[in-house]
């Protein structure tokens, strides 16, 4: 069974379960800081956000204040956390749809927030995915991907269910070179974890993309 199906059928509630305390909470740990510092320091604001894999919508509503966002979008496959958030959060809209049905929703987005999904998504639908992102982001609008970094791609069972499989990769080269792109600002870190596995490269990153005329980056060859 593909990764899309297991996480719709239920590893996305599963998940939000694991960590529901964390989500239920107006604290943030070390990793949100980063993002909302990164927020911060690039003086982003943003009238449309949409974050992909929002879980309840804990940290979109925090986004959406520090970015005065007019209209905040979060979609996630478990529906117990979208539920949950909509009885929390009354200001954001929230949809249970998977990443490759964003065009469902009728907005482009100022911000597109990717928190850590892209590496359950399967690998044969990554440029679909892309295309959809790219689509659907306002003309210099700006991509937020929170997901692994490694020095390689790789893939290994996931820690908390061995039928899913986790795909990392970096996805700097893959977006710049495509001339959609540039890179805005990048932290790259390594995150406390339960797993005691000893993997090669195990880096995390937060890289913001902003969207660019790809002729800019095509120049004629005289």
């Amino acid at each position: 069974m593909k990764n899309l199906e297991l996480v719709k059928k239920k590893e996305a509630d599963k998940f939000f379960m694991r960590h529901k305390s964390y989500y239920t909470k107006h604290s943030f740990d070390l990793i949100d800081e980063k993002i909302l510092d990164l927020i911060k320091i690039n003086s982003i604001q943003a009238k449309n956000i949409l974050e992909i894999g929002c879980a309840n919508g804990n940290r979109l509503n925090q986004y959406s204040k520090l970015c005065n966002s007019k209209k905040s979008y979060g979609i996630d496959l478990s529906k117990i956390a979208i539920l949950d958030g909509k009885r929390r959060y009354k200001n954001l809209k929230l949809f249970n749809i998977s990443s490759i049905e964003i065009e469902k929703i009728k907005v482009n987005f100022d911000l597109i927030i990717c928190g850590f999904f892209l590496y359950h998504l399967d690998r044969e639908l990554i440029f679909k995915q892309f295309d959809l992102i790219h689509n659907k982001l306002s003309k210099n609008g700006l991509l937020l991907i929170w997901d692994f970094d490694p020095l390689f791609k790789h893939s290994n069972e996931e820690f908390n269910s061995k039928k899913l499989t986790s795909f990392k990769m970096s996805y700097d080269n893959f977006l710049i070179e495509s001339g959609l792109f540039e890179i805005v600002y990048k932290h790259k870190y390594k995150t406390p974890t339960k797993d005691k596995r000893k993997f090669k490269s195990d880096s995390v990153s937060l890289t913001l993309f902003k969207k660019i005329d790809f002729r800019k980056k095509y120049p004629e060859n005289l």
